[in-house]
């Protein structure tokens, strides 16, 4: 014969109010521990694709758990806040980059053509 033994009702979080510190009796907001890659593409401010890529090639950490891609969330700021800054040498050495491949493009079109 087995006993079967009742667990008690498990408590509902609450929120306290902003006066006294007093219970509503509201639960509390859900603070997930993860972000979808589209929470995370939002963040970041890029499309869904380049942040799909960013994920696969390892650049944002990411898991896959069950077919899905999550970002965790301390992992996903510890990697922001470790990002270098950019310099203004930085930017002015792209945008000349990429003026170069505009003009090597140009010339491509113009002998090809």
């Amino acid at each position: 014969m087995s006993t079967l033994i009742p667990f008690p009702p498990r408590p509902t979080p609450t929120t306290p109010t902003e006066v006294g510190g007093i219970s509503t009796g509201r639960p509390a907001p859900v603070v997930s521990a993860v972000y979808t890659v589209a929470e995370t593409s939002t963040i970041l401010r890029l499309s869904l694709g380049s942040t799909y890529a960013l994920v696969r090639s390892g650049e944002i950490p990411a898991l896959k758990l069950g077919g899905r891609w999550v970002i965790p969330r301390g992992r996903l700021h510890r990697w922001l806040d470790d990002l270098p800054t950019a310099s203004t040498d930085d930017i002015e050495r792209e945008l000349t980059a990429i003026e170069r491949r505009a003009q090597r493009q140009q010339h491509r079109r113009r002998d090809g053509a």
